[in-house]
Formats: structure tokens, C-alpha cells, sequence
């Protein structure tokens, strides 16, 4: 070594143990204040201080997840780019005006889709950062939010804080949360919590929260307010005595729930709703057209409601048992408090619409709750049997570990299918590179997947995938059609994405760019990524 690098490397040591001794000390004072800090919680709010780490730790995890697979373009249109789009606009003067179901819509206003008011609410916090990256934070927070009401009930009912806690921890690593957690984002995702909410207060009959969180429910969505008007049910069960005032609230509620059923579709007709019923076809075999009227046909038709129920019977057997089997079948031993899961398991094992019963999507948020609300009831009944003498925290763990075991096994599948493990940065650099190309208020066409991000405009549109069926196939050209009558400026299709995208893009390519050859001009092309501008 040469005597100037020699004398650079003392001059570096000498500085360094100058400032090592203060950085130590820094560093020192700050985790001493933080061990402090932690201390004073722990001795605030106990056990629960675990719980809100956890839940904090679980949110930063999935928020992270989330980003990065919508950044991967695996995040489409329904619901993400939808309830973006809507929101922008309303921060924009046009009230939850959205480009995407014209055949559902004459006005363009989500509130005519789906009557779900509560997304107004929202809009204060999408407003600081008006980007589908909020919604997906406020999504997973407002999912992990669950856990809260999980251990209360559980606190309430156990008396047992440490099993309270683990039960807590339980909901949020409980394998059928997860398909909503990482569905992206959707007025219903969060439903479950408000449930789970609804039904604490009602237990503790503490009426002025009771209130406030039933409403909410109310305005979530219109399918909420069966489930909601079962958990009224659930508490006059729970209450028993006509003179308890729970019981009282509870009847309310069933009241309540009824008349507002019919004031949802009143407004959904407002708002402008065509009466498009669903393009699924979800319960033709029955012979009902939507949830209002499938109860009378599965009572006037049981032969079509046989033949519904057995349909895909194998794969809606295994989607009860992954319901029961993370909480050992425990909640079996608790039906009544299951009963407020009958709405949702009536509509879904009569329907031939598999997402209705997968562990994919956010629709397991309507039987998750009450799967963990028969939960804790079990555990009382196990822990008054004298001969098996089992302890909350010993089961809770036996729970945790199934979960655990079932979670190593079927998480990398769904995972899979958002391709986490396998991201091409460079197909998809090219692809965010094309995006910003396009003007912030130019009008876009482009494929589901694209959509999201593109989204943040009054005019963006696209077409339902062509795989999900020859109706969305005839949807998707009437939408061109119309479009060619309009002043598209932009179209951007990418040629390498999933299949189901790429049946999208071609149909785009053969319904509108031909069609519109002599004013669509390729202004870019790379990587099966094409974009163009029309005159």
C-alpha cells in the first residue's frame, strides 16, 4: 500500500472513531425510547398491543404485495380501474361517473351498477394521493382493520386476552381472507370488517356504535344488507328476551333492512341502471335471473335447484372445507352463529359462477366472519367439557398451525396466477413507458389489465375479455362499434400479456384499428406492445 493510501485510510479510521462513539449513542437513545415507548403500550392496552403490531406489519406486507403486482400489470379493470376511475371523476365534478358498463348504465354513475354510497366517504383520503396505489392501501388496512372486532368478541366472550389476541392473528392469516386481501380493490372487500363490527355492538348492545357501523354496512353494497338483516336475526337469537333491549336492536335492524333491500334497487334505477341482468348467467339452472327471485324458483323448481346444487359439486365441497378445516370444523358446534352466512352460501351453491365459491375474489368476505363468530362460541363449549380439558391458547395454536400448513400449500398457487414470482420488468417497463406517452385528459381505449393505469381520466375505456364467454365477446364489439362513432385519441394494446388480455388486444386490433385503419396511425410498436394515435 502507498504511503498517500496509508495515510487516506488513517485519516478515514480516525474519523470514523470520532464519530462512532455519538452514532453508537444516537442509535443507543433511540431504541432505549423505543423499548420505552412500547412499554408504556404494552402496559396501556396489554396483549391487544401485539394484535396492532401485527396488524400493521400485515397491512405494510400486502400494501407492498399489492403494488407491486398492480405495477405487473395483474390488476384489471373490475374493480380496481372502475372504482378509480369513478373516484376520480367525482373529485373531478362528475359523481362516481365511470366509462367501463354501458350496458348496465345509461348514465355512466357506479351508483346505478352497484348502490354502494359509502365510496363517497372514502374520497377524502383518495384525495390527498388520487391513485389506484391508495385504494389498494386503503383496501388491505381496511381488511386488516378486521382482526380489531375478532378480538373483542373474543375478549368479551373468553375473558382470555392472550387467546383473544391469537385469535386476532388468526382472521388475518386465516387462509380464505387471503383471496380478498390480494383481490385488489372493491366496495366489498372491506364488508366483512363492518359485519364483524355490527355483530360486537349488538353483542355488548352498545347502541350508538351499533348505529353508526350499521349504517356503513348499509352503504357498502346492496348485497351486504341480507347478510345484515340475518345478523338482526342472529341477535334476536342471541338476546332471546323480548324485553332486552339487544333484542329490540335486533328486530330493528331486520326492519330496517327490509324496506332499504327495495330503496337500493329503487336507486340503482335512479342512478340509471339498464336491468342488464348478469352476462354469467350465474343461476339459469334453477331458472332464476338474479338473487330477488332465486329463493321462489329453487322452492317452485327442485329439480333445477338439485341440479344447481350438484353442479361443480366436487369444487364447492372443497371450498366448505377450506372454510371449516384452518378453524379444525370448531364453529359446526355453533350454528346459530352461523346463520347470518346463510345469504351468501344459499346464492353461491345454487349459482354455476365458480368465483362465487373459489377462495379467489373478495366474496369470501361474506362467510369468513361468521366462520371466526361460531368460532369463539365452540371454544367455550370444548372448554366447558371437563374430560378434554383443552386450554384457548393450546387450540388456538393447534388452529394456527393447520392454518399455517394449509396456507404453505395453497398461497404460492394463488400467488402464482398473479405471476409474483416470475415479473418481467423489462416487458413491463416497456408498457409504462407507452402509458406515459398518452396526455393526462386524452381519451385511451385499451385492454382490461392496462386499464387501471390509465384510469385517472374522464375517458378511458375497454372491453370485457372475450374468454369469459360468446356474450361478453358480442358486449366487447357493440363497445367498438359505438367507440368508432366517438373521438378515441389513443389506443394502446399489448399483444404479450396473459391470454385471456390478449384475446382482448386482438379484438381491439380487429374491431377498431382495421375497422378505423385510415385514421389510426402506429406511433410505437416494441415487444408485442403496440400504441396508437387517430386522426
Amino acid at each position: 500500500m502507498s504511503p498517500l493510501s496509508s495515510h487516506f485510510l488513517w485519516r478515514w479510521r480516525t474519523i470514523f472513531d470520532r464519530c462512532r462513539k455519538p452514532i453508537n449513542e444516537k442509535c443507543c437513545s433511540a431504541l432505549r425510547k423505543l423499548a420505552e415507548f412500547f412499554i408504556s403500550l404494552r402496559t396501556k392496552l396489554g396483549y391487544k398491543v401485539y394484535l396492532l403490531i401485527f396488524i400493521l406489519i400485515y397491512a405494510t406486507i400486502y400494501s407492498i404485495v399489492e403494488i407491486t403486482i398492480y405495477h405487473s400489470f395483474r390488476f384489471y379493470t373490475w374493480d380496481l380501474g372502475i372504482c378509480n376511475q369513478a373516484l376520480w371523476n367525482t373529485l373531478h365534478g362528475r359523481l362516481l361517473y365511470y366509462t367501463v358498463h354501458p350496458f348496465y348504465t345509461k348514465t355512466g354513475c357506479f351508483l346505478a351498477a352497484h348502490f354502494s354510497p359509502i365510496l363517497l366517504l372514502l374520497l377524502p383520503f383518495y384525495a390527498i394521493i388520487p391513485w389506484p396505489e391508495t385504494l389498494l392501501v386503503i383496501n388491505i388496512l381496511l381488511v386488516a382493520i378486521g382482526a380489531l372486532p375478532v378480538y373483542q368478541i373474543a375478549n368479551f366472550l373468553l375473558k382470555n386476552e392472550k387467546g383473544a389476541v391469537m385469535l386476532g392473528i388468526l382472521y388475518l392469516l386465516f387462509l380464505p381472507l387471503q383471496g380478498a386481501t390480494i383481490s385488489g380493490f372493491s366496495p366489498e372487500s372491506f364488508i366483512g370488517t363492518l359485519f364483524l363490527f355490527i355483530v360486537y355492538y349488538l353483542m355488548k348492545s352498545d347502541f350508538k356504535k351499533l348505529a353508526l357501523v350499521f349504517v356503513l354496512g348499509l352503504m357498502t353494497h346492496e348485497a351486504s344488507v341480507p347478510v345484515i338483516a340475518f345478523i338482526g336475526i342472529y341477535g334476536m337469537l342471541y338476546h332471546k328476551s323480548a324485553k332486552n333491549k339487544g333484542f329490540r336492536a335486533s328486530l330493528i335492524i331486520l326492519a330496517i333492512c327490509v324496506p332499504y333491500f327495495f330503496f337500493a334497487q329503487h336507486m340503482k334505477i335512479f342512478f340509471g341502471w339498464t336491468g342488464q341482468p348478469s352476462l354469467w348467467h350465474e343461476w339459469t339452472l334453477v331458472g332464476a335471473a338474479s338473487t330477488t327471485d332465486l329463493p321462489f324458483k329453487v322452492l317452485l323448481n327442485p329439480t333445477g335447484a338439485w341440479n344447481a346444487l350438484a353442479f361443480d359439486g366436487a369444487t364447492k365441497l372443497l371450498y366448505i372445507t377450506l372454510l371449516l378445516l384452518p378453524v379444525l370444523f370448531l364453529p359446526l358446534l355453533s350454528l346459530r352463529e352461523l346463520i347470518p352466512a346463510v345469504p351468501f352460501l344459499f346464492i353461491s351453491l345454487f349459482s354455476s359462477y365458480p368465483l362465487y365459491y373459489s377462495l379467489d375474489g373478495h366474496y369470501t368476505v361474506f362467510v369468513v366472519p361468521f366462520v371466526f363468530v361460531g368460532l369463539i362460541p365452540s371454544i367455550i363449549r370444548l372448554r366447558g367439557k371437563h374430560r378434554l380439558n383443552i386450554s384457548v391458547p393450546k387450540l388456538m395454536t393447534l388452529a394456527l398451525l393447520m392454518n399455517a400448513i394449509l396456507l404453505i400449500f395453497f398461497l404460492p398457487l394463488t400467488y402464482s396466477k398473479f405471476e409474483v414470482f416470475k415479473i418481467n420488468d423489462e416487458h413491463n417497463n416497456i408498457v409504462h413507458s407507452f402509458i406515459l406517452h398518452i396526455p393526462q385528459n386524452a381519451s385511451v381505449l385499451t385492454q382490461s389489465n392496462i386499464f387501471p393505469h390509465l384510469s385517472n381520466r374522464p375517458d378511458a375505456y375497454t372491453i370485457p375479455p372475450p374468454t369469459w364467454g360468446n356474450e361478453y365477446k358480442q358486449v366487447g364489439r357493440e363497445i367498438l362499434r359505438n367507440l368508432s362513432k366517438t373521438d378515441v385519441k389513443y389506443v394502446l394494446i399489448d399483444f404479450k400479456s396473459e391470454p385471456s388480455y390478449v384475446s382482448a388486444a386482438q379484438l381491439i386490433y380487429t374491431d377498431f384499428i382495421l375497422v378505423n385503419k385510415d385514421r389510426c396511425e402506429l406511433i410505437g410498436g416494441k415487444d408485442g406492445v403496440m400504441l396508437y394515435k387517430t386522426t
